[in-house]
């Protein structure tokens, strides 16, 4: 599993993406010669960013697609991802074109939700089908009348 990274002067590098994005992101740092960079990113040839350093822990084979090809971008700004300014660390121009830079700036302006706001959590009603004496199952294997309350899902969740 690889992927392509443009950066330079028209320059290629193929990274394995089998890794955690962190280690990836350091790869590229020192291959690709941006140590003097704070931050770098990824973008597809689109302009659309990967979005790869709010997802330092996780496996770069969830974000990044094998044998894609990426540009790798300088990042530049502060913790807030809508006030980040991405810079292509690319010089080509068949790549780096005006549709490419308004899709960066767009990312650019998009506005990510605010970190006090908590997802709600939906509740899953149970699909269980249960006799008319709710509760209670016959645990006997002859059939024997005896009944025995059962806990309810809740209940079996904090135990």
């Amino acid at each position: 599993m690889f992927i392509t990274v443009l950066h330079g002067d028209n320059k290629a590098e193929i990274f394995n993406i089998y890794c955690k994005v962190q280690l990836l992101l350091d790869g590229i740092k020192q291959r690709c010669g941006c140590e003097d960079e704070d931050e770098i990113e990824l973008a597809d040839e689109s302009g659309q960013v990967k979005n790869l350093l709010r997802n330092k822990h996780r496996c770069a084979t969830e974000l990044l697609m094998e044998r894609e090809t990426y540009v790798l971008l300088g990042v530049t700004g502060s913790e807030r991802p809508s006030e980040k300014i991405y810079t292509p660390l690319l010089k080509d121009e068949n790549v780096i074109n005006s549709k490419f830079l308004a899709k960066l700036e767009a990312c650019r302006d998009h506005k990510a939700p605010s970190p006090r706001v908590k997802a709600r959590r939906t509740h899953k009603k149970s699909n269980l089908d249960l006799p008319a004496a709710e509760g209670l199952r016959n645990h006997s294997a002859h059939g024997s009348r005896t009944r025995t309350p059962v806990s309810s899902p809740k209940q079996s969740r904090k135990l």
